[in-house]
């Protein structure tokens, strides 16, 4: 049974969920409700060191991004490139990505993403407060994020869709189409339930979709004690339900309403890697920790195993030196050995000749290697600028270093330049190919070489 801790800041009130996931089943074993200025000194005391951060972010990034369809491992880098520009106070920060799918945008196909960022700064903010009590951060997730796993089970449509879950201050309203995300915001709301407020606040929200997203909700789903009140004198512009809260979740409905962002975030924990926004320097040191740990543990358990079993290897140690000193008196009054000194100056004397013969017939033949790179065709396009070429012979073989650019107006027309060199190389008898990279932001390429007859 699986036993988890989910701690989620809203605002000055910190709600705290302790719960075991068994066979499907979310089992709630203790729920507090803290001001913040107790929580330090819970810390100090919960003997319990590993936990699950929901935070109510006021400052963060998202946006729906369009980029060309490019390999999976430089999207990354372009979306970062892409934060930079569009919002230049971020500089250090965390994000996440959701793929939402293909679509033409001005003749082109493109990939269309969501996107969310936090600058490092508010996150390690965050693992202070945890690292000063020696605990550790599992997971940092937003509270629409969180609580999106609580709607995945329950309420899903093709439909663009509102949702609305409350924390101690706001009201936090998310719209999803087809399980992902497309746009969230925080809305100030200091009463349960809905009121006028809220129906303001909604009715905006529902507007923004509509002329900026392109994308227009068919119901406002509240979620949890959203649900408890619907006191309002203007109307709403949607449709209104309540979520039907998840059944595998064992607990009073009062608690599960109470706490339902983050019970949210324990619900589905192996489906929410990907919205982790805990920083990479703080996941890598923890790796480098949990590393270390085992490596002294093994350290220490062959050590003792060692010293083990030269305990009981001892007489027979004692016995095999006893024995070696004996045949090493023996073999001084042989005459094989001053036979053996003779012979060995003898073979000392052509051993330069024999080495100068062996160069000579393994020397790598570095005109051949160029005459061969310059057969490539793809070297002559106006797109690919060649810039140094440095070759050494190692062994029997020719070590080939290129260093080049892609003159391309697009990330597509620079991947398809640089494969189809890539191509090229690997055709040519004899060359192989050791490495090669590119940097997507100056176009710069390096591609290493090795050639020599097989």
């Amino acid at each position: 049974m699986a036993r988890h801790i989910a701690v989620s800041f809203e605002n000055e009130i910190i709600k705290i969920v302790y719960a075991s996931l068994k066979s499907g089943n979310l089992i709630i074993k203790k729920t507090l409700v803290l001001k913040n200025e107790e929580f330090d000194d819970f810390l100090k005391n919960e003997n319990a060191r590993h936990f699950i951060v929901i935070y109510d972010f006021k400052s963060f990034y998202q946006d729906i991004l369009l980029l060309p369809p490019v390999k999976k491992s430089y999207i990354k880098d372009i979306i970062k490139t892409e934060i930079r520009k569009r919002s230049p106070e971020f500089k250090d920060f965390s994000f996440f990505y959701e793929m939402l799918g293909e679509k033409m945008h001005e003749g082109r196909k493109v990939y269309e993403l969501f996107v969310f960022a936090v600058n490092n700064d508010d996150l390690s903010n965050i693992t202070d407060r945890f690292e000063r009590a020696g605990k550790r951060v599992l997971a940092i997730y937003p509270p629409a994020f969180a609580t999106a796993q609580i709607v995945k089970t329950s309420y899903v449509s093709d439909e663009p869709l509102l949702y609305v879950v409350e924390t101690m201050s706001s009201k936090i309203l998310f719209l999803m189409k087809d399980g992902h995300f497309y746009f969230t915001r925080d809305a100030q709301s200091f009463e349960s339930g809905i009121h006028d407020i809220d129906v303001q606040s909604i009715n905006m929200t529902i507007n923004y979709c509509r002329q900026t997203l392109r994308l227009v909700p068919s119901k406002a789903i509240l979620i949890g004690n959203a649900c408890s009140k619907y006191e309002t004198t203007m109307d709403l512009l949607l449709p209104v339900m309540c979520i039907e809260l998840p059944p595998n979740i064992i607990a009073p409905r009062e608690v599960i309403s109470d706490f339902i962002i983050p019970l949210s975030a324990i619900l589905n924990i192996k489906g929410m890697t990907y919205i982790n926004l805990l920083p990479d320097s703080y996941r890598n040191l923890y790796k480098q920790k949990t590393i270390l740990s085992y490596y002294t543990l093994l350290f220490l358990i062959l050590s003792v195993a060692g010293l083990g079993y030269i305990k009981m290897q001892y007489s027979d140690i004692a016995a095999m030196k006893k024995q070696i000193e004996l045949l090493r008196s023996e073999i001084r009054n042989m005459d094989i050995t001053s036979s053996y000194e003779t012979k060995k100056n003898e073979f000392d004397k052509v051993i330069p000749l024999i080495n100068f013969l062996n160069t000579i017939n393994t020397s790598a033949d570095i005109q051949k290697a160029l005459i061969e790179l310059s057969s490539i065709k793809e070297f002559n396009k106006k797109d690919l600028n060649i810039s140094s070429i440095d070759m050494s012979s190692v062994g029997d073989k020719v070590h080939i270093k290129l260093n080049g650019s892609v003159i391309a107006a697009n990330f597509t027309a620079m991947q398809k330049d640089y494969q189809e060199l890539i191509s090229a190389i690997k055709k040519v008898e004899g060359m192989e190919t050791i490495a090669d990279k590119i940097d997507i932001k100056s176009k710069d390429f390096q591609i290493e070489l090795r050639y020599g007859k097989k």
